[in-house]
């Protein structure tokens, strides 16, 4: 097959760290399927059903180099002036996709409780890593594909059944743009297993140096036993040079919920996706977004739920703050199987525009194939009065 040049590139970038890692057989073995997926996928376009509505060429035209590990030069100061949504009595910070444990902070490590450096675990026997590239599939996800092939490391929280965390894991991720040959990509990766009844609060927070061009591609993996509660807190402040895509994956169990809050305030081009499948009884998804762009700033928001079971319960709430030449776009399918009966399915989105020059594009598909099912939709756009 031939190879464009930007995935040549990849290729190159790949080959140079599997060289570095040295890893063991079996996992070097994952690598190298996923990124065969990747280079057969390719980049995705506007072909694709799924990025339709978003062009990310500035993307696929660009020739990314994987971030440079820290040096010493990066200072807890610099760190500490990143956004900080709540104080948490656990965080693990990463620059450049490197784990830093000096910018770390571990203050409780309960027994069954796992925080810790993803590529540390991977090779264990601990409950619930197994899980690990089990949920978000390569086969059909081109940026998934390629996040699994590149990931330097991440971030791995495991939740014992009946326990609670009663303050926030914060994950935090910054990229500076160092790297051999810039501009620089981060593959960030983070796997969080709940099990039953247990209950966890998890921040990932995204930023960058400002006014860097980079790429950040990011992967979370998410399994809920049953009863299980998850809030979830993405806080996107990239550079507004940067690029960011993110997929959230959720697999929940019976009774189980899912509440995500995600915040995003940066970047030149954005993808925000999340993909649940509630596939036990009264499973719940929530998702709350606001998003106030940046002037000429491209975001889309993707969501692909599935109501695979009775009495499963979806909610969606969106905000825009649009200014000049701003874009939103949102966009998704929502599913409620035959089976999913008594399901309830609710989207709300409202929209700021505070120029002649912005736009929002709200194009939610709804799929839904149980007689009984409830489902709500509401959209608002409301422009400001200077124009």
């Amino acid at each position: 097959m031939a190879l464009t040049p930007w995935l040549s590139h990849f290729k190159t970038d790949f080959e140079l760290a599997r060289r570095r890692r040295g890893e063991s057989i079996a996992f070097d073995a994952m690598r190298c399927e996923a990124f065969d997926r990747f280079l057969l996928l390719g980049c995705p376009t506007q072909a694709d059903e799924q990025w339709r509505d978003v062009d990310i060429g500035r993307i696929a035209q660009t020739n990314f180099t994987l971030g440079a590990a820290p040096t010493a030069s990066v200072s807890r100061e610099e760190v500490a002036r990143l956004p900080h949504p709540e104080a948490s009595a656990i965080e693990l910070t990463f620059i450049n996709g490197y784990f830093v444990s000096e910018l770390s902070t571990v203050t409780r490590q309960e027994e069954g409780l796992m925080v810790a450096p993803l590529k540390a675990v991977l090779d264990g026997a601990a409950a619930g890593v197994s899980a690990f590239a089990q949920i978000a599939p390569v086969d059909y996800l081109p940026m998934v594909a390629l996040n699994t092939a590149l990931f330097e490391d991440g971030a791995c929280v495991i939740v014992p059944p009946d326990m609670t965390i009663d303050k926030p894991v914060h994950v935090r991720f910054f990229c500076n743009g160092e790297a051999d040959a810039k501009p620089a990509m981060t593959q960030p990766r983070v796997l969080i297993v709940v099990g039953e009844r247990g209950k966890a609060h998890v921040v990932e927070s995204y930023s960058g140096a400002p006014h860097v061009e980079y790429f950040t591609n990011a992967v979370t993996e998410i399994a809920l036993a049953g009863d299980a509660r998850l809030e979830h807190s993405r806080v996107q402040h990239e550079s507004d040079a940067g690029y960011h895509i993110a997929s959230a994956h959720v697999i929940a169990g019976p009774r189980s919920r899912y509440s995500m809050q995600c915040v995003g305030a940066g970047g030149a081009l954005v993808r925000v996706e999340t993909m649940a499948t509630l596939g036990g009884e009264g499973a719940e998804c929530v998702i709350v977004a606001t998003n106030d762009t940046s002037r000429g700033s491209v975001v889309n928001v993707h969501t692909a739920i599935d109501h695979a079971a009775p009495s499963t319960v979806s909610r969606q709430r969106y905000r825009w703050t649009l200014p000049d030449n701003a874009l939103g776009i949102l966009t998704g399918r929502t599913i409620v199987r035959p089976g999913a009966t008594d399901a309830r399915v609710r989207l709300a989105s409202r929209a700021r525009l505070q120029s002649p020059s912005a736009r929002i594009e709200v194009k939610p598909t709804f799929d839904i194939l149980a007689n009984d099912a409830t489902l709500t939709q509401y959209s608002a756009i409301t422009r400001d009065s200077r124009f």
